[in-house]
């Protein structure tokens, strides 16, 4: 993907909205439509239509369209996660910045905390996440955590900084994520976090856990992300079940 030419488009929609050639409330043209007015692919136009979601401009809803919100950006990301395609489109504005790597066995707090399985051997690659496109503050503080077997992931994770870890373990071992569990909470920022994050300490975030497994069940890797207040905001959809 041409990164210059999805960034162009998403800052003419922007342009757009903030114009009011598409008001608020109103549809955006449909993929193939943009794809047909500034000549590109389809992965152009999905990836500048999560430029604007990420900014909270626009919501996006199957069989609907994608629908203008506001009418400049909001402070922070928004984010409608529904699937693994979703969460890897999550990273492709951001960049990851290791702050350290840390190898160990799992003791028994860790393994219950995380998932893990006592008295393996892991390791912690430690990072923030910036914005590429704008000069704020770090997004989030994450540690991703992966069986010794994996380590070969870590040179990776320097050499593709705008790459999920654990896609690049189904890239690199051939293994093949089938569904990721997630659990959010509220959290206070540690002294450490709030350093990096340049936010302060104490102040509240939220925390995000997730397990990457494959088909048979089997952990390929745990993410454990902190988001400072106001700086990411997680959307999820729920529908009544019709049946019965």
């Amino acid at each position: 993907m041409n990164e210059t030419r999805y960034t162009l488009v998403a800052k003419d929609l922007m342009k757009g909205i903030a114009n009011g050639r598409y008001p608020v409330g109103s549809l955006l043209p449909t993929e193939f439509e943009l794809c047909d007015l500034y000549g590109v692919s389809r992965h152009t136009v999905r990836a500048a239509i999560n430029q604007l979601l990420n900014q909270g401009l626009v919501s996006r809803r199957k069989r609907v369209g994608t629908r203008v919100e506001a009418s400049s950006p909001r402070g922070g990301y928004s984010q409608t996660l529904a699937t693994v395609a979703d969460l890897a489109q999550l990273t492709q504005t951001q960049q990851r910045r290791i702050r350290q790597v840390r190898h160990f066995v799992a003791n028994l707090s860790e393994a219950e905390r995380l998932g893990l399985v006592p008295g393996e051997h892991y390791f912690c690659l430690s990072s923030i996440r910036v914005d590429r496109q704008h000069d704020a503050a770090p997004l989030c503080w994450s540690d991703v955590y992966a069986q010794r077997d994996y380590a070969d992931v870590i040179a990776l994770a320097h050499e593709h900084p705008d790459q999920l870890i654990a896609a690049l373990i189904e890239q690199h071992y051939g293994r093949s994520i089938a569904v990721v569990d997630q659990q959010v909470r509220a959290v206070l920022l540690t002294a450490e976090m709030a350093l990096e994050l340049k936010a302060e300490t104490g102040s509240p975030g939220l925390e995000i856990i997730r397990h990457y497994r494959e088909k048979n069940g089997d952990l390929m890797a745990v993410s454990e992300t902190v988001h400072p207040q106001n700086r990411f905001t997680l959307v999820t959809q729920m529908r009544r079940d019709t049946q019965g």
